[in-house]
């Protein structure tokens, strides 16, 4: 199964690498699959493989590190949409399908012939590609900058700012740094044109300006800076000072803890870890009212993250109803359900639900669980022969609306409601089920797979045309989502409003 990978941000912003192979090398030498040419980039930094059926992110060594979403990684399990980023370089990941391929494009590889490169040859480069080249530079200059140091982040910015490390004469390979550093006496002495053009070759906008203004600096106006600098690190000290002391810790102003189910999803998460609104190392509880005139059935939805399998068991008054299912390349996207049986169900009182992690005591593990809700389904009151004649309708129509899936928007959805109904309406058949109990269910997870992969496509469209400037596009993508979801009992519309949100729109 091939995958995508989009260059995110920066001036290269949406260029495109397409790989069939299960395993790609990126860094900053010609043997990579992947040749970026940014002193930021290690010489070999990170390969992504495949493992299976899933794509793994790992760290090969390099200086400045690879993260995932942010977060720092030596090994990391790939999920659609995931960014990776490989020190200043950011791409989108996707496994989902691809388009038809353009023509195959060799890419420029240091120590070919002498020739101009242009960064902006090909759009989308198959199985093999490079990006960021600087402008009209010969394969020699490449050679040069394959061949050079890795320029550790934080270090360089230090460099560039004081320019007074005589210890450190070079910033890229065997490039000379004296057009950046500042002449022994202390002076203020001009870049040169070669020193200025390097500058905003290598940095763009407002950075470059700073670094070239700093660099041509006189001790009095670095003097100046430093005091100024000095003075609103004083006043964010006291902020935050005033925020600790004077507002209280952060955890007393959050809202009461939810501790009731209804049909409205709670959003707020429970557990352990990084992010986790309401901190429950070992279990949650919640209670829900029951006042169904008939036999219903209740169907408890969640979402869950960072559990294992077998982790955390779900208990109704005391008995056990099943486990959360271990994470998966999707678990962002997946709405659990697990089914509670009217005989476990008390009319007319509380009934409790407990999300109960079997391994945390005395409480270390990360867990999560969030958009927690129930809903409450009436059983028919029918003869059996009534009732699966009934169901047998209702399977049909479904499946109708699964085969036209593609026709209309909203044919996804309605296939999986209908095969939901006929499985629940079921429920109500003396044993032993009928076998279109069985097949209904087996339907609802075909059609629930349908219905993740419509909405990771609609999330993973606006998340691209946001990142190259199309903010409307991006806004219309994330509205149209409700044309696919027409209602709150998948989590794709609760994603789109939080992309909305996260993007500004």
């Amino acid at each position: 199964m091939p995958f995508l990978l989009v260059i995110a941000e920066g001036k290269e912003a949406g260029r495109e690498f397409v790989f069939e192979q299960s395993s790609v090398v990126i860094g900053r030498i010609s043997e990579c699959d992947v040749i970026l040419y940014d002193p930021g980039v290690s010489r070999k930094h990170a390969r992504i493989f495949a493992e299976g059926d899933a794509y793994f992110v790992e760290d090969m060594g390099s200086s400045n590190g690879t993260k995932v979403n942010g977060n720092v990684i030596k090994k990391h399990l790939l999920a659609d949409g995931d960014a990776v980023s490989l020190g200043p370089v950011v791409f989108n990941f996707s496994s989902a399908a691809i388009d038809e391929p353009d023509p195959p494009v060799e890419p420029a590889v240091a120590g070919a012939a002498t020739r101009i490169i242009s960064k902006d040859d090909v759009k989308r480069q198959r199985n093999r590609g490079v990006a960021l080249v600087p402008e009209n530079v010969a394969a020699e200059e490449l050679s040069e900058i394959s061949r050079s140091e890795t320029r550790t982040m934080q270090a360089l910015s230090r460099a560039r700012l004081t320019g007074s490390n005589p210890s450190r004469p070079r910033l890229t390979g065997s490039r000379p740094a004296a057009a950046l550093d500042k002449p022994q006496g202390g002076g203020n002495a001009p870049l040169s044109a070669a020193g200025r053009a390097r500058i905003r070759r290598e940095s763009a906008g407002l950075k470059a300006a700073l670094l070239i203004f700093w660099a041509e600096a006189d001790t009095n106006t670095r003097k100046l800076v430093f005091i100024g600098a000095g003075v609103v690190g004083a006043l964010v000290l006291g902020l935050v000072a005033y925020l600790a002391l004077g507002r209280g810790d952060s955890k007393s102003n959050l809202p009461a803890e939810p501790t009731t189910l209804t049909r409205q999803p709670i959003e707020a998460s429970f557990g352990l870890g990084d992010g986790v609104m309401f901190e429950r190392p070992d279990q949650k509880m919640f209670d829900f009212e029951f006042n169904a005139p008939v036999n219903a059935v209740v169907v408890l939805h969640f979402q869950a993250r960072d559990v294992s399998q077998g982790e955390v068991m779900v208990s109704v008054n005391g008995a056990d109803v099943g486990s959360v299912p271990p994470d998966t390349l999707a678990v962002n996207e997946r709405s659990n359900e697990l089914i509670i049986r009217p005989a476990l169900l008390k009319k007319g009182q509380k009934n409790r639900v407990v999300f109960d992690n079997t391994r945390n005591p005395p409480g270390s593990d990360p867990w999560r669980i969030w958009n927690v809700w129930i809903e409450t389904n009436l059983l028919p009151v029918l003869p059996p022969e009534e009732l699966l004649a009934t169901a047998a309708s209702t399977f049909q129509r479904a499946q109708q609306n699964f085969e036209r899936r593609d026709v209309g928007a909203v044919n996804r959805y309605a296939a999986w409601k209908d095969f939901r109904m006929v499985w629940l309406m079921l429920e109500s058949h003396p044993e032993p089920k009928p076998e279109l109990y069985f097949l209904a269910r087996e339907k609802v997870k075909e059609a629930q797979t349908e219905l993740d992969r419509t909405c990771a496509k609609l999330l993973l469209e606006a998340e691209g045309a946001f990142n190259q400037n199309q903010f409307e596009s991006s806004r219309m993508t994330l509205e149209h989502v409700r044309a696919y979801f027409p209602a709150n009992d998948q989590p794709c519309p609760w994603r789109a409003d939080q992309k909305r949100l996260e993007f500004g729109l």
